[in-house]
């Protein structure tokens, strides 16, 4: 769907990177500038073969050419691959790029039409706009942590899921995407500027708009959800947890019959969600002294014959062995210079792709040096800012 369309990735660790692989996905033309001594994440462990599994999965789809943006041949050999790219992608510190003279305004200056994109930990303006961070960190400066964890703790973070990272790579996708369809229209490329504390904030917003309207802070809740009930964890028989959600107000009468309670069912107290979450705290034990008869797996067979909405609460072999993943092929194996890894498959699928989604596994820092080199070796005045064929 992006074939023609080359990206630049000069980013680092998750946000970037992850990025440039999702538009890999869609048929882009990655090159990855990788540093002398490789990007931190590299060098972070789990490992394989000496690379940290992290930095695998996040440089699918890309070629790699090891540029030191420090010295000046090489800067002068970056802009001029950067003369040939449709797209730039960098997630360093305000000011890294201009020290560095890898900005907009220096990149532009081979290829006006380039579009930049620009991601930070909390944007170019502010009194945090030249603090570091990274996903935990900004889960804490954010709020997100405090909503999450145990009813009456401080909070809890996701640990190292990658959240906030992932979740500011897709907005980075989704800018670059319409940027190049303005492109299409204006013929002007842009710069486009964004932040992980902006992306975080926009993560929560039904949490944040309880507070526009009580005044009052989010609290914790466990695996609870603040405006439906039932809809939340439940420890059966076998110490193991079923999450049941009633966010219809049909799955009402079907839980009670379910689970043996039909008095409930027309309870005033109970009869409507607005009622059940007044009366959270009288309902919740009822229904937890039930679950607690019979295995997780005799409730997950007897809900989902009833019409109600559960699910286990799986571990990561768990989901790996599911038959529902195999058989929609969500779990990818294969092959790259470390060794065979097991990789998460592109979650869009289209009826109608210019060609099939591929996903191309990582090669080895510089691998790819000679055929970039190649490729821009024609470069000059009258070809700066388009593809070189």
């Amino acid at each position: 769907m992006l074939k023609g369309i080359r990206v630049l990735d000069v980013g680092g660790w998750g946000v970037g990177p992850i990025a440039c692989c999702l538009l890999g996905s869609l048929g882009a033309d990655v090159i990855r500038f990788e540093p002398p001594k490789y990007d931190g994440l590299y060098h972070v462990g789990t490992m394989l073969s000496g690379a940290g599994t992290t930095y695998i999965s996040a440089h699918f789809n890309e070629r790699n050419i090891i540029i030191d943006l420090k010295k000046e041949e090489d800067r002068e050999l970056g802009l001029k691959i950067a003369a040939t790219a449709d797209v730039l992608i960098e997630n360093h510190p305000p000011g890294a790029m201009a020290k560095l003279q890898f900005d907009y305004e220096s990149v532009r200056k081979v290829n006006p039409n380039i579009i930049y994109c620009a991601s930070s930990s909390y944007g170019t303006k502010g009194p945090y706009a030249n603090m570091p961070s990274n996903d935990p960190m900004m889960q804490l400066a954010s709020g997100f942590a405090s909503l999450n964890g145990s009813p009456g703790s401080q909070g809890e973070m996701f640990r190292y899921v990658a959240s906030v990272d992932y979740t500011t790579s897709l907005n980075i996708v989704q800018a670059v995407l319409l940027a190049l369809m303005a492109r299409q229209v204006t013929g002007r490329g842009q710069k486009i500027e964004m932040s992980q504390f902006e992306a975080v904030l926009a993560l929560q917003t039904t949490r944040i708009a309880e507070f526009f309207a009580t005044g009052k802070s989010p609290a914790p809740m466990g695996t609870a959800n603040p405006n439906i009930v039932p809809s939340q964890s439940f420890r059966t028989y076998d110490n193991k947890y079923v999450n049941v959600s009633v966010h219809r107000e049909e799955y009402w009468p079907r839980l009670c019959k379910a689970l043996g309670l039909a008095d409930l069912e027309n309870d005033p107290k109970y009869a409507t969600n607005e009622g059940r979450v007044k009366n959270r705290e009288e309902l919740i034990p009822i229904l937890e002294e039930k679950f607690a008869r019979e295995p997780a797996r005799w409730w997950l067979m007897l809900m989902r014959r009833s019409g109600v909405p559960i699910g286990p609460i799986h571990s990561v072999d768990e989901i790996y062995n599911d038959p529902h993943l195999r058989e929609n092929k969500m779990i990818l194996k294969l092959k790259t210079p470390w060794g065979p890894t097991l990789f998460t498959n592109f979650p869009l699928k289209f009826s109608n792709p210019p060609r099939p989604i591929k996903i191309t596994a990582p090669v080895k820092p510089d691998k790819n040096r000679g055929e970039i080199l190649a490729e821009v070796s024609g470069s000059n005045k009258e070809t700066k800012g388009k593809r070189v064929k």
